[in-house]
């Protein structure tokens, strides 16, 4: 359903001059809607990052958006894994972040997630970070595309790949 081989072939993309642009990030946006590139300034990529991700990987998703919290809600079953204990986010779940305002503003996909409550830490697939950013702080405003170390904590919501899908 969900292959790893997609995921791993975009680590590494950057930001031509780290201002959301690029060839690659330009085909992420595209996967949306065209015009987004036309935009000034470009805007940020990452939710644009996993729509391109999830068509690569033949998903049929219900959702086709630049906008990180449209991936995210009660009619995809969203939950946070903070307080959802029993709920172990899966590879290829969508991980949300928030900023300021406790609305989600950045994504990635949960890469690996162990359910023991001792292990703090999780891998999640972001495109739009930063690779300098510590682990205990979420970066909006990268420059490209990275396996990022995260504390659970961080991720306030996830939504299961198998509700992001059409059947």
């Amino acid at each position: 359903m969900y292959q790893k081989g997609v995921i791993m072939s975009q680590l590494g993309v950057r930001e031509t001059s780290g201002k959301n642009d690029g060839k690659q990030i330009n085909a992420y946006r595209a996967s949306v809607a065209t015009w987004l590139n036309k935009m000034k300034p470009l805007p940020p990529w990452c939710a644009s990052f996993v729509n391109w991700i999830y068509q690569k990987s033949d998903l049929k998703t219900k959702v086709k958006s630049a906008r990180a919290r449209d991936y995210f809600g009660t009619q995809f079953n969203s939950y946070d894994p903070n307080i959802s204990i029993g709920r172990v986010p899966q590879f290829g779940d969508a991980a949300g972040y928030y900023f300021g305002n406790k609305v989600i503003r950045h994504i990635g996909i949960v890469y690996e997630w162990n359910p023991d409550p001792k292990v703090v830490m999780c891998r999640i697939y972001e495109g739009n970070t930063s690779g300098k950013s510590l682990t205990g702080v979420v970066c909006r405003e990268g420059d490209g595309v990275y396996l990022k170390w995260r504390n659970k904590k961080l991720v306030k919501r996830i939504t299961p790949i198998h509700k992001l899908i059409r059947k």
